[in-house]
């Protein structure tokens, strides 16, 4: 009875351990669901045959029913962790393919495909010229108002109604032509009087000097009537004059700018009716600081440059130092310098705004570009260089300028080429296609 009593004592404790088996393999497996969204109903089965065939069991002793426990508890051990790992497993796959996917409609959305090749910028169109050495002179540069040498305005000298207009504004006149004529119908009057008067005079003096001859006539006489006569020619000739003002002339030869009156108008004497220029040559009077115009003199070359002549053109004139003010205005601090220069295609007119530049001094043989390759940015100055068949951005510092180069100091070397047209749309290494139908050439 001894053996038997003992094999039913251990059978709670068997049962008991069996069962905390059970649990921490049911925890094992629920860890496992919580990652894989369900369960394995193949292993629950297992677990539920192992624990009713361990309840039935009978073991001949402690010993055997220990081992038995020992084997079902790493049974159900190695369930668990077989279970949990593919759990993580099925977690990963999952995380895996839901960034796919989040990959996948990024890409679509912004057009981002592993398969698609970023495209190129076509070339751009440019011009391109060589650096090269040339002189550049030095100017003084300011700016004034064109005046003609000769400019009047002529008034009438008579009072009369205007009865013909034979110029207008434009026409070039020579002096004395006339350009307009007065009613001078009272000074004609006056003017036959006056001759009448005079004639009559003059029989009277011839009368008396021949009596003085033979004399009969006294010395008082005589001059009495020379006096009376020669009175009666001034007024005379006062009166042909006054005829004469009845035709308004030109003072100079010129051009008449303004016309002032129209015909059929009665005027006083001094009205304005004509305005008249001398176009040649024409003036332009600059104010120069004093320390400025200690190298200048009369006859020193200028250039004189204007925005548009008459076509529409920019017109760059020769001239020269007509004179230097030998005094300074206290006012300004400036010296009055007048320049002249020829116009004899009439390109540009009296009152034009210009820029008067006089040379005083040149660099020679220096490095320069054209003008036009330029880009300015704020305080700097930058040009495009090519390299190959792109372009490179490269600040450089500018020395002397004229109308069409400006010197280069530093930033390139001789024989770089530099674009010159078609830069605004380039951005350092753009790639361009060079224009320029000789590569080779030199900037003249």
């Amino acid at each position: 009875m001894a053996p038997t009593s003992r094999r039913t004592g251990a059978l709670p404790l068997l049962a008991l351990l069996l069962g905390v088996v059970f649990l921490v393999a049911q925890v094992g497996c629920g860890r496992g669901n919580a990652s894989n969204g369900d369960s394995d109903p193949g292993s629950s089965k297992d677990k539920a045959a192992e624990t009713k065939d361990a309840t039935n069991a009978n073991g001949d002793d402690e010993a055997q029913d220990a081992s038995t426990s020992a084997d079902s508890a790493g049974v159900a051990s190695g369930a668990s962790g077989t279970e949990s790992g593919d759990g993580d497993t099925a977690s990963s796959s999952e995380s895996d393919s839901t960034q796919t996917e989040s990959k996948s409609w990024k890409d679509k959305l912004f057009h981002r495909g592993d398969d698609e090749a970023k495209k190129e910028d076509p070339p751009v169109p440019v011009e391109t010229a060589r650096v090269d050495r040339r002189d550049i002179p030095a100017f003084l540069s300011s700016t004034a108002t064109l005046e003609p040498e000769k400019q009047a305005t002529v008034l009438a000298k008579i009072s009369g109604q205007v009865t013909q207009i034979v110029v207008e504004e434009g026409d070039w006149v020579e002096k004395g032509a006339v350009l307009a004529e007065l009613d001078g119908a009272q000074q004609r009057v006056g003017l036959e009087e006056a001759a009448a008067k005079a004639r009559g005079l003059g029989l009277e003096l011839d009368r008396i000097r021949a009596l003085h001859d033979q004399d009969l006539a006294s010395d008082k006489q005589l001059n009495d009537a020379q006096a009376a006569f020669d009175q009666a020619e001034a007024a005379r000739k006062s009166n042909e004059l006054l005829v004469q003002y009845t035709k308004v002339r030109a003072p100079f030869s010129g051009q008449v700018s303004t016309r002032r009156v129209d015909p059929g108008q009665n005027v006083d004497v001094g009205r304005e009716l004509f305005d008249i220029v001398d176009r040649t040559p024409l003036l332009a009077r600059i104010y120069l600081p004093e320390h400025n115009v200690k190298g200048l003199a009369a006859g020193q070359e200028i250039w004189v440059e204007t925005d548009a002549d008459q076509d529409g053109d920019t017109v760059d004139l020769p001239g020269e130092v007509l004179r230097v003010a030998p005094v300074v205005d206290t006012r300004t601090g400036t010296v009055k310098v007048t320049c002249q220069f020829a116009d004899d295609g009439a390109r540009v007119r009296p009152g034009s705004f210009v820029r008067v530049k006089v040379q005083t001094g040149v660099h020679e043989d220096v490095l320069s570009i054209p003008k036009r390759a330029l880009v300015p940015e704020g305080a700097e100055t930058y040009v495009f260089r090519t390299e190959a068949d792109s372009v490179i951005k490269v600040p450089i510092e500018t020395g002397f300028t004229d109308a069409d180069f400006v010197e280069v100091v530093e930033g390139l070397s001789q024989g770089d080429r530099i674009v010159t047209v078609g830069h605004g749309g380039l951005k350092p290494g753009s790639k361009i296609d060079d224009l320029t139908s000789d590569r080779a050439e030199v900037i003249q």
